[in-house]
């Protein structure tokens, strides 16, 4: 018992024993041996908040370094306007402003959809349980660009 333990650890050291000289005896060129201990890169916006800048894809995004991440303060409820303003339960940050978009006729259900006049935001839908109008729209017909010619008693046509 001892000995096939003793022959099985002896087995298992070995292949490492070998593997570090042979690692230890190929030269490096100085190029790699420079590229193989580097100080570890440092990861995120803290140290380079430029960048923050340079990633921007729609005209009206406004991107900051917040937590160490590149964020749309403009859309993003957990930084809404700033790092760190948080957006109410329900609310969503509509151009950098918490809104409700529940209530909120110029965010109705969604950022920037606006309910028409005389309408009221309910539950996230514009003109939800309003009454239907019983009186039908008001036709406008347009207005001849010309006047018709005028009509002369006696003349033939």
């Amino acid at each position: 018992m001892k000995l096939t333990l003793l022959l099985l650890l002896l087995f298992l050291v070995t292949p490492f024993a070998e593997g570090d000289t042979a690692d230890n005896s190929i030269p490096i060129s100085p190029w790699l041996r420079r590229g193989r201990t580097p100080a570890p890169r440092r990861q995120g916006c803290w140290f380079r908040p430029w960048i923050c800048c340079e990633r921007q894809r729609r005209p009206l995004e406004r991107r900051l370094c917040c937590s160490n991440r590149c964020i749309d303060v403009g859309s993003n409820a957990d930084n809404c306007g700033l790092c760190g303003i948080r957006c109410p339960f329900r609310w969503r940050c509509c151009n950098g402003l918490c809104v409700d978009i529940m209530w909120n006729p110029a965010h109705c259900g969604s950022c920037d959809n606006r309910c028409s006049l005389g309408s009221r935001c309910l539950f996230g839908l514009c003109g939800y349980a309003e009454p239907v109008s019983t009186t039908p729209p008001l036709l406008h017909f347009p207005s001849p660009a010309c006047p018709p010619p005028p009509v002369h008693p006696g003349a033939t046509a």
